[in-house]
């Protein structure tokens, strides 16, 4: 593998839950790398150690806030329950999170849900669903699980061993005649080509090209049924059945990641600095700049320009996580109320795929800073 990046002691977690300044700031650390396989384009963080994330302490992922990804998430939804007859039937749903999506899905569908996640927390489900949750990660012990459709969103790029858990996947789309499988999760060869280096963190230690992603399914006796993108797209989107897929690997395309790989290594540097030097000269003419989404891209935005970076605060429309404080840079999470009273200068919205939605909320306010977006709108 072939190393093409990296950050020193960055935040752990980039979506865990702190009450206090210090404790935020005093959060543990790790160092990241990351290298580019030459045979099939993968890549990862070659400094991960997986014991170091906690997904058992307070930690607030969803995006359930926004009406934006609502609109994404339902049509997911609609699109899934048409495809599959899920009636009377099970869901399992691996990395399910709060449990919104494994609910919509159940509403949907007529099915019951499973969901496994360490993290797990069904406390805003609705009484009026058949769920069950099992608190723990899916590492093979529970030999029986299985479901018609399996569903895998934004937990890959958190696994390092990802041909075994894949493997794990495969088997439990085994247990289940006509059981198909669904993986949802970012879209790296966007991170190269934009430079994206705001979406480098350390609990993601595995990143997936189309490519990398399907040539890892396959490898595990696993139909490639369907693959595209998604939400802007930031997201790839794969739907897979049992059964082998006679597809060849395009070598090519490993060449070019690769190629892609060298070229974000220079490109992220520029930008980092591009982006200190803007705020620190923001900060030295006295205007005050709001980061708008206190998610693992602001994490990763400060990790990389350094935690002490010239920045008010950061908003958020979930309430769970506003009056807590970020992990690392230790900056407050405000609801977007507290613009009328920051008023700031410069209002930097970290996803550019909700900067119609932010611009439209930011008006309600009667507040005018000059909106900027990392990233490229798609749509």
């Amino acid at each position: 593998m072939e190393a093409f990046f990296a950050m020193d002691r960055i935040p752990l977690s980039s979506c865990a839950l702190f009450q206090t300044r210090e404790a935020a700031a005093g959060f543990g650390r790790g160092d990241l790398e990351l290298a580019v396989c030459h045979d099939c384009g993968f890549i990862q963080n070659r400094l991960f150690e997986h014991h170091l994330v906690d997904y058992t302490i307070p930690y607030e992922e969803s995006q359930a806030f926004s009406p934006r990804f609502l609109t994404f998430q339902e049509a997911l939804v609609s699109e899934l329950v048409a495809a599959h007859d899920l009636a009377g039937k099970t869901i399992l749903e691996i990395g399910c999170g709060k449990g919104a999506f494994l609910e919509s899905l159940c509403r949907s569908s007529g099915a019951r849900g499973v969901g496994v996640d360490p993290a797990g927390d069904f406390s805003r489900v609705g009484p009026d669903v058949d769920l069950t949750l099992f608190r723990e990660t899916f590492d093979g012990s529970r030999a029986g699980l299985t479901g018609d459709l399996i569903c895998c969103r934004h937990t890959l790029e958190h696994v390092s061993e990802v041909g075994t858990f894949v493997g794990r996947v495969a088997e439990a789309l085994r247990r289940t005649s006509g059981s198909a499988g669904f993986f949802e999760l970012p879209d790296t060869r966007r991170i190269l080509e934009e430079g994206a280096f705001w979406d480098v963190y350390y609990e993601h230690c595995s990143y997936f090209t189309a490519e990398s992603l399907a040539r890892l399914v396959r490898s595990k006796g696993l139909t490639v049924t369907s693959l595209e993108l998604g939400f802007d797209d930031q997201y790839l989107l794969l739907e897979t059945q049992d059964g082998a897929d006679p597809t060849v690997a395009d070598s090519g395309a490993v060449a070019a990641t690769v190629e892609k790989c060298r070229a974000f290594g220079e490109s992220a540097g520029r930008e980092i600095s591009r982006w200190q030097e803007m705020i620190s000269e923001l900060s030295n003419r006295d205007q005050r700049v709001v980061l708008w989404g206190a998610g693992s891209k602001s994490v990763g935005f400060l990790s990389a320009l350094s935690h002490d970076v010239a920045i008010e605060a950061v908003v958020d429309v979930n309430p769970f996580k506003q009056h807590s404080f970020l992990p690392g840079s230790a900056h407050e999470i405000v609801a977007p109320v507290a613009l009328r009273e920051i008023k700031p200068d410069l209002l930097l919205v970290m996803n550019a795929a909700y900067a119609g939605e932010i611009a439209d909320m930011v008006e309600g306010l009667d507040v005018h800073p000059h909106i900027e977006s990392l990233g490229v709108v798609h749509t």
